[in-house]
């Protein structure tokens, strides 16, 4: 038996857990130190590393009742998960053996867990055998097509063990992926932590497929000992990059709503206050991104309330929220990050003498799609939207001279 569950300490761990319950029935709350004094180990945290190492390894199961543990151990068996290789036997066949996920083969007849299939027995219509699973039927007739590939292994490996292969590889070298390393280093969460996708090569060598990012926040932080991987066989770099490209493509990333909405749950300060600003001013937050998906008194744009928000307070982004929703009730906001922008613009830095009342008049003139079309020819990004959109606004407010028509 191997991997690093195994190791001395480990060993003499199990020996008085194994000791104690024999004379207990079960090893009913032992603390710390009475693992670290019988087992002779050097400090109560080693002692709670090796536990959760039993654990992992199923070799123990710990169940907590408030500050009370029991532990009972379990009989060892062969279950190397951190060695696939260890894991896989090839078996000798001479009938229809088939090739394994990492080294030799193994015949049909073979499960991963080393459980053989039910013999074949000849059809006795006068005597049915009964399923060696279930008498169930299978529901439906459907036939699936053949699986591809050969099962992966999931293992912890050392981040020194693992490489990337630039033909394919997106590079970090840039930004806002050196931004999202750090990000994951300092905030380093096991949660979060999903599996490396992971190629075995012919030589043994281990090369990310997917997980690059993680990788790099591992071995810049220098404390994370290993990462989980979904280790397979590819059969070639260009089989490597072909699912590389295929996983990034079938992945549908969150957009930034679907993110806002997330921190909401999580309880996040900012999303929580952007909301309670959007809802005062008696509007929802919306759910799409897409223009053609919004409705009336939806704001999807929560973004462009952050920036001013940080900037220059709450007061600026609800009186712009409030002059919006006054002036379109009912109307949705084709146009409402550069509107809110350009508001909170005119609001921080307004011409000499600025009288809101006749700037809401000369909005009141024009609905959000008839704002909007000043855009049409507008190129750039937001700001750049935004800053035409408040030189639009000016023009209007200079020639709303009387008190206007309310349409």
């Amino acid at each position: 038996m191997k991997g690093r569950a195994y190791s001395p300490e480990h060993e003499r761990v199990m020996t008085y857990l194994r000791h104690a319950e024999k004379s207990k029935g079960s090893v009913a709350g032992p603390t710390d130190l009475q693992i670290k004094v019988q087992a002779d180990l050097p400090s109560e945290k080693r002692v709670l590393e090796i536990l959760a190492d039993l654990s992992d390894a199923r070799r123990i199961q710990i169940n907590r009742q408030g500050r009370r543990r029991a532990i009972t151990t379990f009989a060892d068996r062969f279950d190397d998960s951190d060695d696939i290789s260890a894991r896989i036997q090839a078996r000798n066949s001479t009938s229809n053996p088939q090739k394994s996920a990492v080294c030799g083969t193994m015949p049909r007849s073979e499960e991963l867990g080393g459980f053989a299939r039910p013999a074949t027995t000849p059809n006795n219509a006068g005597n049915p055998q009964k399923s060696a699973v279930s008498t169930r039927p299978v529901a439906g007739s459907k036939r699936w097509p053949a699986a591809k590939g050969n099962p992966p292994s999931v293992e912890n490996r050392s981040p020194t063990e693992l490489r990337l292969d630039d033909s394919y590889q997106r590079s970090t070298d840039n930004g806002a992926s050196k931004a999202l390393i750090k990000r994951i280093a300092t905030g380093w969460d096991w949660r979060m932590c999903l599996p490396l996708v992971v190629s075995k090569r012919d030589d043994g060598s281990l090369w990310v497929i997917d997980g690059q990012h993680r990788l790099a926040a591992a071995l810049l932080r220098g404390d994370i000992q290993f990462l989980p991987c979904c280790v397979g066989v590819y059969g070639s770099v260009a089989d490597e990059a072909a699912m590389f490209v295929a996983m990034n493509r079938a992945r549908k990333p969150m957009n930034r709503l679907d993110d806002f909405h997330a921190a909401i749950a999580s309880g996040d300060s900012e999303a929580i206050e952007i909301t309670r600003l959007i809802t005062d001013a008696g509007f929802t937050v919306s759910r799409k991104t897409g223009s053609q998906s919004w409705r009336p008194g939806e704001v999807a744009f929560t973004s462009a309330i952050s920036k001013v928000l940080r900037k220059h307070g709450a007061k600026v982004c609800a009186d712009a929220l409030r002059t919006m929703q006054e002036a379109w009730p009912g109307e949705v906001l084709n146009a409402g990050a550069s509107m809110f922008t350009a508001l909170t613009k005119l609001a921080i830095s307004p011409p000499d003498g600025f009288d809101h009342d006749r700037l809401f008049r000369a909005l009141r003139k024009r609905t959000q799609r008839e704002w909007a079309s000043f855009l049409s020819e507008t190129k750039g990004g937001g700001d750049d939207r935004a800053a035409q959109l408040r030189q639009v606004l000016l023009m209007a407010y200079e020639e709303e001279t009387g008190a206007g028509d309310d349409r």
